[in-house]
């Protein structure tokens, strides 16, 4: 019975994360175009400000949870703060996904719609992913920490503004 369970989990888990990437296209396009462009222009950097970051972020999460499980009645505060380190850092990396499914469908070749593009590049993101152990092992943490880099440079940082 678990089998069964799993092979249907699998597929329309998969079937899901190509809709929230190409869900997130469509209501967040500003943002969007904004990680594709960082990802475009500047993957090394990209990639190296998504690892210092989320080292950065994931010790914090970890001693945030250290401080719950150690102070008594303020543990619910630390394992609050924890969840949100957890939440923002996921939802830049599913910026950056989204801006990596957007920049594949592109390169794929041009759809029916922009949609389409969208749907056919996370397929194929996912795909990858999916791959064993080169996939899930090299493929997969490269992609989400540079797409993470690449939102975080996006939204974050500053642009220069330019004396008249």
């Amino acid at each position: 019975m678990e089998i069964l369970a799993i092979i249907f989990l699998v597929p329309l888990g998969g079937i899901t994360i190509v809709a929230l990437f190409a869900a997130l296209n469509l209501l967040l396009p500003e943002a969007i175009a904004k990680t594709r462009v960082n990802l475009e222009k500047t993957l090394g950097r990209s990639l190296l400000l998504g690892v210092v970051n989320f080292i950065f972020f994931a010790i914090l999460a970890l001693v945030f949870v250290w401080l719950a499980e150690q102070s008594g009645n303020l543990g619910g505060i630390f394992f609050f703060l924890a969840g949100i380190i957890i939440v923002g850092v996921t939802s830049f990396v599913l910026l950056g996904l989204s801006a990596f499914a957007a920049l594949l469908g592109e390169r794929i070749g041009s759809g029916k719609t922009p949609f389409a593009s969208d749907l056919r590049g996370g397929a194929l993101l996912l795909l990858a992913i999916l791959a064993p152990y080169v996939g899930w092992f090299i493929f997969a943490p490269l992609i989400l920490w540079t797409g993470f880099g690449a939102a975080i440079s996006a939204l974050v940082r500053k642009k220069k503004e330019v004396p008249i």
